[in-house]
């Protein structure tokens, strides 16, 4: 199924067009489809994080105290710098998932 859902990932074919040429019903890929996901986002595993400390440089102005985080589905997330870690951890692990 895995290997369908990948052609029709590669073609930009309808699940109706995958059917025709599979044989299975659509409605068959697209359960397989949302089922593999699903299962894709259970084993998901929090990002990694690295904490980034600034440091002051006396010869410079203040930055901002704000970071930007590009997620792996090219989302991007502007926060505080002293946003909550473990409230900005699980806000991006949802993220993630959709």
């Amino acid at each position: 199924m895995e290997r369908w859902l990948a052609l029709r990932d590669r073609e930009n074919l309808t699940y109706l067009e995958l059917s025709q040429r599979s044989g299975i019903r659509a409605n068959t890929l697209a359960h397989w489809a949302w089922r593999l996901r699903r299962e894709q986002s259970v084993r998901y595993e929090a990002p990694p994080f690295v904490e980034i400390v600034p440091t002051p440089d006396s010869s410079r102005e203040p930055t901002a105290s704000r970071i930007e985080i590009v997620l792996r589905n090219e989302r991007r997330v502007l926060v505080d710098a002293a946003v909550d870690g473990d409230a900005l951890a699980r806000v991006l692990a949802v993220l993630e998932r959709c």
